[in-house]
This record gives C-alpha cells, sequence and structure tokens, in this order.
C-alpha cells in the first residue's frame, strides 16, 4: 500500500475500534460508500459505515424486501464512522499528491480549455479511488482487523448509491472468496 492507503487503513481501524460494543454482534457488513466532494471527481471521499440485522428488520417495511432493506444503502443506518478524501485533510493531501504523481488531474482552466479530457481523467481518478478502497478492504481482512473486531468475517461492500454489476465485482474483490455472494447475488436479481 502506498503512503495514502497506509494513513487511510490507519484511520479506518481507529474507526472500527471505536464502534460501540453493544451494536458489534448485530454488525453484518460495512460500507465503503464512494462518492465526489462536490460533485468534482478530483476529490473523491470514501465514507465509512455498517448496518445492523434490527435495522434490517426495522426497515423492511419500507423496502421492496428484506433484501432490499438488507443490501441498499438507502435503508442502512448512514451512520459516518469515519471519512476519508475530505478536502483540507491530511488524507486528502496525501491522495491529492498522489493523484497528480500518477499525472491523474486537472485544473480549472485545463476544463475550460478541453472538458471531455478532463473527464476522462476524473473518471481514471474514480478509478483508482475505488481500486484503492478494495485493497484497504482487502488489508483488513488479511490483517485480521475485521474478524478480530466482529469475532467474524464481514462483508465489506464498495459502493455509489446506484447498484450494477460493476458494484458486486470490486464488493467481491475486496472480500475473500464468497463473502460477498448474498449481495453479489441481490445485484444479479435486480
Amino acid at each position: 500500500m502506498n503512503d495514502f492507503e497506509q494513513f487511510s487503513y490507519k484511520k479506518i481501524c481507529a474507526a472500527l475500534a471505536d464502534i460501540d460494543p453493544s451494536a458489534v454482534p448485530d454488525i453484518y457488513a460495512l460500507s465503503f460508500f464512494v462518492y465526489d466532494n462536490d460533485d468534482d471527481p478530483r476529490y473523491p471521499v470514501l465514507q465509512v459505515g455498517y448496518n445492523t440485522l434490527k435495522h434490517v428488520v426495522d426497515s423492511a417495511a419500507s423496502a421492496s424486501s428484506v433484501e432490499e432493506a438488507k443490501w441498499n444503502f438507502a435503508f442502512w443506518l448512514q451512520n459516518e464512522l469515519e471519512f476519508i478524501g475530505v478536502p483540507e485533510t491530511e488524507d486528502a493531501r496525501l491522495l491529492e499528491e498522489l493523484l497528480r504523481s500518477r499525472s491523474l488531474w486537472y485544473t480549472d482552466e485545463d476544463e475550460e480549455a478541453d472538458f471531455d479530457r478532463c473527464m476522462q481523467i476524473g473518471s481514471d481518478i474514480t478509478a483508482y479511488f475505488v481500486d484503492a478502497c478494495v485493497r484497504i478492504a482487502q488489508a483488513l481482512h488479511e490483517n485480521g482487523v475485521i474478524e478480530q473486531q466482529f469475532s467474524c468475517p464481514i462483508p465489506v461492500v464498495v459502493h455509489e448509491l446506484e447498484y450494477y454489476d460493476k458494484i458486486a465485482v470490486q464488493t467481491q474483490s475486496a472480500n475473500p472468496i464468497g463473502l460477498a455472494k448474498e449481495f453479489a447475488d441481490w445485484i444479479a436479481r435486480m
């Protein structure tokens, strides 16, 4: 992992360690919700959260199915354990430095001069950031952080607000083989 990923990994480990112990036994999945700050792809953000089985039961009546209540982020608790990449933070500085070193950056002036080129760079930034989130989730599993915190492995769902095949693929990649199968199967049935 690079400096940005290591820094982010440590922040996420600390956030997971701070979860109220009374909630831990009911948590079945972690959320790695990825979005762009102010809809600007140069500033991707990761919001870390979780959901509980109790909340699935409580929200199932509002969803089209129990599966939707369980896997669709719109029905989750919407808790905010940690944010990675928020502008003017150390992790955002590390990320921007990394992106610039990989020629994954553009200025407002660049965007005015060649919008299409900059939107492609923005797409590449998003892809890189999502891949970094997947690597961080993999490290949480490989280093035993998740299993130690939750007494068993639970999936990390790497997602945005929309669900499609790529979300299933990246979530399966973020987790040990088979751990995210139920989530991926739900996407396949949608």
